[in-house]
């Protein structure tokens, strides 16, 4: 399992994509708007969309390198190669619902790859990704990630103190 900080900066998750498990992905430094983090940009609607949707849309910007001689966060050499992490990364912008985003502050939940997804600069050595994930539906603040691992059917959270997922 990737772990934020130490092989990865982010992870993506979907239930059709990794066999459910998370995938660990490196941000990019070179970048001046988001070195190594995400940006979270808000959007309040003034009156409810609709009985299902809260009146906000939250967009979720990133960008990652892809390369096959990067360094995790912790300096050792990232197990994935250029090809395989790209090849993960269209897999998810496949998904219209039903993504997860783990990051430093926690996991959003039910974002899709919705309308403009990806701005992609491939070099001879590495590539950038400029990636954005949106909100499926209603909108839930990031969530701590061990508490959304217990939020399950079977999880050892109650109904009260747990996500519904």
């Amino acid at each position: 399992m990737p772990t934020i900080g130490t092989d990865c900066h982010i992870t993506l998750s979907h239930p059709d994509v990794n066999g459910g498990q998370p995938y660990g992905f490196i941000l990019s430094p070179e970048t001046r708007s988001r070195p190594e983090g995400i940006q979270v940009t808000r959007e309040v609607f003034s009156e409810e969309v609709s009985f299902y949707d809260t009146g906000m849309r939250v967009w979720i910007h990133f960008d990652l390198i892809l390369s096959d001689f990067l360094k995790n966060p912790n300096g050792s050499n990232h197990d994935q190669n250029r090809a395989q992490m790209y090849a993960m990364l269209l897999q998810y912008l496949d998904q219209k619902d039903s993504i997860n985003l783990e990051s430093a502050i926690g996991t959003f939940v039910n974002l899709g790859a919705l309308g403009y997804t990806a701005r992609e600069k491939h070099f001879a050595t590495h590539s950038i990704l400029y990636c954005q994930l949106n909100n499926v539906g209603s909108y839930f603040p990031p969530i701590d990630p061990a508490v959304l691992d217990q939020s399950i059917w079977d999880g050892s959270l109650t109904w009260a103190t747990s996500y519904w997922r």
